[in-house]
């Protein structure tokens, strides 16, 4: 696969990174609240473009918001169980292909939870349907084990939450006990679904409704969930070929120096390229949640400046024109964790030996990161001269 990537997760938030870079965007209405745990709440993260592959899952059963911010879960029942949407890994040994999605069930082999009702809801980030210029979503689904008490539903909501004040249910293309590709036997595409009409910004809502017990409950999965761009093929994970990527590539080559950068009009799309040369700590007794310049990030101690003994933050990374740079007036903020994937092969947290690389990064010019001038809303990016 190459060294970089188209839009993986889009426009991510950092609420919850840490006091020294809590989250600057704006609030949408309706995207009030905390960390979109079991309670519905939402979050900043704001899409025009994007694919969900969930090929960073390196766990089972991690539950969708942890894995991928922006996303929440909502337990509606029973009160008492954490099953929810979460991740899940197969690997077909004929094939040696190895299947990364999220999925829900509620089947439980030791039969505790005989008796419960399950509703379980997965909630995308806000999906900007003004600004896009395809306005249209579309995912994969596959199933298995199925019992005529489990269904899937999916809707679209004007809040994050299954109490939305306009929820308007869809009648997509699902895997079904008839429709090819169940049993765990390959992936049904929904094709493009329409949000034309449907408002400016909108949420994705999969629900889940089960019986609990040991074969009570039909388990469904969900996997390349897109927006903005057309139904693209469904990725067979490890082994199973390369993450699809959409064209044009970037033109790397056009890619302008931090110095250059400090020029480009606030608002404008860039691509920048510098070497890391320090980070924002993940925890600060400071506090602050935004800088007056980087000198007042340094002086509340919320920077880990190339030559620290220890480096935490995994968000965000400062680059200049000189991998020895100890200026920050002549450096520029990146939002790394706009991009899982870059976020995994560019954070400085355990990872000293980058201090000095080089990175490439197209994404739009923005004055105030935390304060701090830099480039957020990262949709490309690349590592390495």
């Amino acid at each position: 696969m190459r060294k970089f990537a188209w839009i993986f997760m889009a426009a991510m938030t950092v609420a919850g990174f840490s006091a020294c870079s809590n989250s600057d965007d704006d609030v949408l209405p309706g995207m009030e609240g905390g960390n979109g745990g079991g309670t519905g709440t939402g979050s900043s993260v704001v899409l025009t473009d994007t694919i969900y592959q969930f090929n960073n899952i390196e766990a089972q059963y991690t539950p969708i918001n942890e894995l991928c911010p922006g996303w929440t879960h909502e337990i509606v029942s029973p009160a008492d169980d954490d099953r929810t949407w979460q991740s899940k890994t197969f690997t077909n040994s004929s094939t040696g292909v190895t299947e990364k999605y999220i999925q829900a069930t509620a089947h439980d082999s030791s039969d505790k939870n005989a008796g419960k009702t399950y509703e379980l809801w997965m909630i995308s980030p806000a999906l900007n349907v003004k600004d896009a210029a395809n306005k249209v979503f579309s995912f994969y689904s596959e199933g298995a084990y199925w019992q005529s008490t489990s269904s899937l539903e999916v809707y679209i909501l004007n809040e994050p939450k299954s109490t939305a004040s306009s929820k308007e249910k869809l009648n997509p293309v699902l895997a079904t006990s008839t429709n090819p590709g169940g049993n765990f036997k390959g992936w049904v595409a929904s094709g493009d679904i329409s949000l034309e009409g449907k408002g400016d910004v909108v949420y994705i809502g999969f629900r889940y409704q089960a019986q609990g017990g040991k074969s009570n409950s039909t388990t469904y999965c969900i996997d390349d969930f897109a927006f903005g761009r057309a139904q693209v093929e469904h990725y067979m994970g490890e082994s199973g070929g390369d993450t699809p990527e959409p064209t044009p590539e970037v033109d790397w080559t056009k890619a302008i120096s931090v110095a250059d950068c400090y020029a480009v009009a606030e608002g404008s799309d860039c691509i920048v390229k510098g070497y890391i040369v320090g980070t924002l700590k993940a925890t600060s007794a400071g506090g602050a949640s935004s800088f007056d310049s980087f000198e007042d990030a340094q002086s509340q101690n919320c920077v880990e400046w190339n030559g620290a003994s220890e480096y935490t933050g995994y968000n965000v990374v400062f680059i200049a024109d000189d991998a020895n740079e100890t200026d920050g007036s002549k450096c520029l903020l990146v939002r790394i964790g706009d991009i899982t994937e870059f976020k995994n092969e560019a954070k400085l947290e355990g990872h000293p030996e980058r201090i000095g690389m080089m990175i490439y990064a197209q994404g739009v010019r923005k004055n105030n990161i935390y304060g701090l001038p830099g480039v957020r809303d990262l949709n490309a990016y690349k590592v390495g001269e």
